[in-house]
C-alpha cells in the first residue's frame, strides 16, 4: 500500500557511569556529551540518567542529528528480543594486559 511505512525501532546499548560525589551520586554516559545528572542514591542517579537519555535521543531525532554510535553507544542486533518492561544495561571490564590482546 502506497504511503504507509512500517515504523521500525532501533535498540541501543548505552554505557554509563554512576559515581559517588560528595554524599550524592553523579551519572553520565560518555557517548552523550554534556549529559550529566545527579541523584540522592545510585538508583536515583540511574533513573535520572535514563530520563535524560530519552530526552537527548528524542532531541537528536527531532533535529535530524545522527546518533553518536561508537565505543560507548552500540546497536543491539534485531535478533535480540527484549521483553516488554525489561531494562537492557551494559557492563565493561578491564582486560588485564594489552599484550595478551595482541596490541603493542
Amino acid at each position: 500500500m502506497w504511503g504507509i511505512r512500517e515504523q521500525r525501532t532501533l535498540t541501543l546499548r548505552v554505557e554509563y557511569v554512576v559515581e559517588e560525589d560528595a554524599g550524592t551520586f553523579h551519572a553520565f554516559a560518555p557517548a552523550f556529551k554534556g549529559l550529566h545528572v545527579d541523584g540522592n542514591t545510585r538508583e536515583d542517579a540511574t533513573r535520572n540518567l535514563i530520563s535524560g537519555l530519552q530526552v537527548y535521543i528524542e532531541s537528536l531525532a527531532k533535529h535530524g542529528d545522527p546518533l553518536p554510535i561508537g565505543p560507548f553507544l552500540t546497536h543491539v542486533p534485531e535478533e535480540l528480543e527484549i521483553p516488554q518492561g525489561a531494562f537492557l544495561g551494559s557492563v565493561t571490564f578491564q582486560w588485564p594486559s594489552l599484550q595478551t590482546y595482541g596490541i603493542n
